[in-house]
């Protein structure tokens, strides 16, 4: 059978890429975002994303969505299971985003971060997650940060959000244990190239092309066992591990290999006391 996916917010940037390459593997892919309309500001829609897998000979299927809603986000997976037959991947791309301290947060902004970010994911994971388990094979990738400390400092509101949905994938890797689907997060390890990158000015040599987290996102989809349940990734890394050594085709500065910005270990969050059970299950 054809594989499929969806892929939320995949509009521009990360999120078209991850569309895009998944199609040229042959995905069928479900382009779900909240942008159905071209505007200066924000150019790249469901469409245009759309548009360009169909001319690449791929098969797309453009999903208008808003994460706020919960009932889009059901309505998007629901419409790729009716449509492919079976939804096999699902990338949670959609986010929003402000780099602020807690003073200098509004409520209103944060509360727009919970909804987009840790709300949204888990609406997604609640309605792919019946579907997947019926078939016992799936895969879930949330676009999370490993936990650490450096990343709270100055934009710890946006963190919470971020951070909680990569909690999300700790704990629900446990209880998808054996099940055959599986979940991970992953994250890039250099600035990636954007329309934000591009409106901002930033120089080239900083950033690498999109494809990098695009092709990670295609290998932790076409994994064949569930090794990555509960992983939270760094692009660049686990790209190493399944054997890629030449990072030189997605700079966007030939020549230039842009900063890491994360780190390069990571600390444990496992205790000496991790399977205790501190509640008997009876009592709860």
């Amino acid at each position: 059978m054809v594989p499929s996916a969806l892929v939320l917010g995949a509009s521009r940037g990360i999120g078209r890429q991850v569309a895009l390459t998944l199609a040229g593997a042959g995905y069928r892919v479900g382009v779900a975002a909240k942008t159905v309309q071209d505007t200066p500001r924000l150019p790249g829609t469901i469409y245009t994303v759309s548009d360009e897998i169909t001319s690449r000979g791929g098969h797309a299927l453009p999903i208008p969505c808003n994460v706020r809603n919960p009932e889009e986000i059901n309505n998007a997976v629901s419409t790729c299971i009716r449509e492919f037959g079976a939804l096999d991947f699902t990338v949670y791309n959609a986010g929003a985003i402000l780099w602020e301290k807690v003073i200098d947060t509004p409520l209103k902004r944060f509360d727009l971060m919970m909804d987009v970010n840790v709300r949204g994911a888990y609406v997604m994971i609640q309605a792919v997650l019946p579907h997947m388990l019926e078939r016992k094979a799936g895969r879930i990738l949330l676009v999370a940060p490993p936990i650490y400390s450096r990343f709270f400092k100055g934009k710890t509101p946006y963190a919470v959000t971020k951070v909680g949905m990569t909690v999300l994938v700790h704990g629900l890797a446990r209880e998808l244990e054996n099940t055959g689907v599986s979940i991970s997060a992953l994250w890039p390890a250099t600035t990636i190239e954007s329309h934000v990158t591009t409106v901002k000015s930033v120089p080239p040599a900083y950033f690498r092309k999109a494809d990098v987290f695009a092709d990670a996102c295609l290998a932790i989809g076409q994994e064949l066992t569930e090794r990555l349940n509960g992983l939270a990734l760094i692009d660049e890394d686990y790209l190493r591990t399944v054997g890629v050594t030449d990072f030189s085709k997605y700079q966007c500065l030939p020549g230039t290999e842009p900063p890491r910005i994360m780190p390069r270990r990571f600390p444990s969050l496992r205790v000496e006391e991790e399977d205790q059970v501190t509640i008997p299950d009876s009592k709860l």
